[in-house]
C-alpha cells in the first residue's frame, strides 16, 4: 500500500509541476501580448544606443577639427570678442566663446558629429552637446529653445540647426541680451578658431 501511495504522490507532484509550467508559460504569453510595444521600444532603444556608441568610436578615430564653422549666420569672426578664460563667478574661468546675436537666431553645429546630450542645467540653461572628430565635445549653452527635429544620437553637420540663441541658465537677466556660448571640452584646449560663415 505504501508503494501505491508514494507513487501516486509522485505522479501528483509531476502533474502539478506540469500545470505550474503551463500556467507560467500562459502568464508570460499574456504579459508579452499586452506589453509587446514595451518590449519593442526596449529593443529599439538598445539598438539606438549601440548605433550611438559606434558613431562616437568612429569620431574618436578621426583627426580633430582645427577650425570650426561659424555657428550663427550673419556673424563675422571679427565681431566676436575673445571671452576665453575671462573671469566668472566662483573664481572660475570661462571656457567658452560667447557669440552675441538677437534672441531666436538659429544656432548651427560648428562641426560634424553626433548629438550626445540635450538637456538643461543651472549654468548653461538649455544646452546641446555634440561629439566631433577626435572625440572633442562641443557644448552649446544658453539656448532659448531646441530645434524641433533633433534628438540624442543624431548625426549632425554644419548645416544642422541645433537650437536658437537665448539667455537661459546663468545668463538670465545679464546685461548682455542674448547669445550663444560655445564651449569645447578636451585637454589643452584654447580659444576657438572659426573658419567664418559657411552657411
Amino acid at each position: 500500500m505504501e508503494r501505491t501511495g508514494s507513487s501516486s504522490r509522485s505522479r501528483r507532484k509531476q502533474q502539478l509541476r506540469k500545470l505550474y509550467l503551463v500556467l507560467l508559460a500562459a502568464l508570460l504569453l499574456i504579459l508579452a501580448m499586452f506589453n509587446w510595444q514595451l518590449i519593442l521600444v526596449g529593443a529599439d532603444r538598445a539598438a539606438n544606443e549601440l548605433k550611438l556608441y559606434a558613431r562616437v568610436i568612429r569620431l574618436y578615430t578621426r583627426e580633430p577639427d582645427v577650425k570650426l564653422a561659424m555657428p550663427l549666420l550673419d556673424v563675422r569672426k571679427k565681431g566676436i570678442a575673445n571671452t576665453w578664460h575671462a573671469p566668472r563667478s566662483g573664481e572660475r574661468l570661462h571656457e567658452g566663446q560667447d557669440i552675441f546675436a538677437p534672441r531666436g537666431t538659429p544656432i548651427y553645429s560648428a562641426t560634424s558629429g553626433v548629438i550626445f546630450n540635450i538637456g538643461e542645467n543651472n549654468l548653461g540653461g538649455q544646452t546641446v552637446s555634440v561629439i566631433g572628430a577626435g572625440g572633442r565635445l562641443y557644448y552649446y549653452a544658453h539656448l532659448d529653445g531646441y530645434a524641433p527635429q533633433i534628438q540624442e544620437g543624431d548625426y549632425v553637420t554644419t548645416q544642422t540647426v541645433l537650437g536658437f540663441v537665448g539667455s537661459t541658465g546663468n545668463a538670465r537677466g545679464s546685461a548682455a541680451s542674448s547669445f550663444c556660448c560655445l564651449h569645447r571640452r578636451w585637454p589643452n584646449q584654447s580659444p576657438a578658431t572659426f573658419k567664418g560663415p559657411l552657411h
